[in-house]
């Protein structure tokens, strides 16, 4: 419990933050972040694991089932999938992104929309 509020911290700035990066930029501002609250003394869990404290091990295994590949840069976006309210603009050449998403959501009535 001692650690709560800076875990908390932690990952509200990733969400908050960080889905427009690419892995390793992601890892940078992790990083930065957690510089900055150890000068402002406030503990946390140094081996903070973002995929299993923002998500829980059945969601990662349905997302899985769902054909989103096992990598923790795919899995971040699928948590930021999950949690935001609004849609995101996904750019997906290789289609992955689009598949898993399409299998995510069947069960509900979203529609796919292709532009030319």
């Amino acid at each position: 419990m001692g650690t709560l509020i800076g875990d908390v911290l932690l990952s509200s700035a990733f969400l908050a933050y960080a889905g427009y990066f690419d892995q390793q930029f992601r890892d940078t501002l992790f990083s930065t972040w957690s510089t900055h609250l150890v000068q402002a003394g406030i503990t946390f869990r140094q081996d903070l694991a973002r995929t299993e404290y923002l998500s829980n091990a059945d969601d990662r295994l349905q997302w899985q089932a769902n054909s989103l590949p096992a990598d923790d840069l795919c899995t971040e976006n699928a948590i930021m999938l999950k949690r935001f309210n609004r849609y995101p603009l996904v750019i997906d050449p290789s289609g992955q992104a689009t598949e898993f998403i399409l299998n995510e959501y069947k069960r509900k009535e979203d529609y796919k929309k292709q532009f030319p």
